[in-house]
Formats: structure tokens, sequence, C-alpha cells
């Protein structure tokens, strides 16, 4: 399943909201989408720019899609992700999993 164009414009207002306008040019929240999977990050200017122009990504979250469903999971370990939601709204499944 292809995730919709709705669900993408949310997601890059959600992201945008999660980081004041003074801090957006060293901190980033973001997105990727594979498939049905969208993975949330959180993007980091580089310390040292002239050593290295490429931002860091961490992944903080990813959702999954499944006949109409939509699952949240959180990072475990260094490869593994956790299922701890599950609803129809993405971006409530987002909003109601803040730290």
């Amino acid at each position: 399943m292809v995730v919709p164009e709705e669900i993408r414009h949310r997601l890059s207002q959600w992201c945008t909201a999660r980081i004041p306008d003074e801090e957006r040019r060293q901190r980033q929240i973001g997105y990727t989408i594979s498939g049905d999977e969208v993975t949330i990050l959180d993007r980091r200017a580089p310390t040292y720019p002239e050593l290295n122009t490429a931002w860091s990504s961490t992944p903080m979250a990813m959702l999954r899609s499944e006949n109409g469903a939509w699952t949240l999971y959180r990072p475990v370990g260094d490869d593994g992700w956790q299922g701890v939601a599950s609803g129809t709204d993405p971006l409530a499944l987002l909003d109601g999993a803040r730290d």
C-alpha cells in the first residue's frame, strides 16, 4: 500500500511543529517512506560542518499500515522495533505516544 498524500501532508506538518523556528538550523524532525512503512527521524546538523556536510538521522518511531490500520513502533536495542499502539489515525498514534 502506498501512503496516501493526505497522510504525507499531515506528517510534514506534524514534523515541522515539533521543532521551534529558532532551532531548525541545528535540528529537524523528518520522515522517510518505504512501501507501507513511515520512519520518523530526529535529524541533527553536523557538529563540524567543515568536515562533513551530512546531517545525522536517528530513528524515533515507525508507523506501519496494514489493511487500513496503523501500528506505531518504537526502537529497541540496536536494530529492533517494538509495537506500542495501533489505530486508524497515524498522527493520533504519534501524539499519544510522545514522551
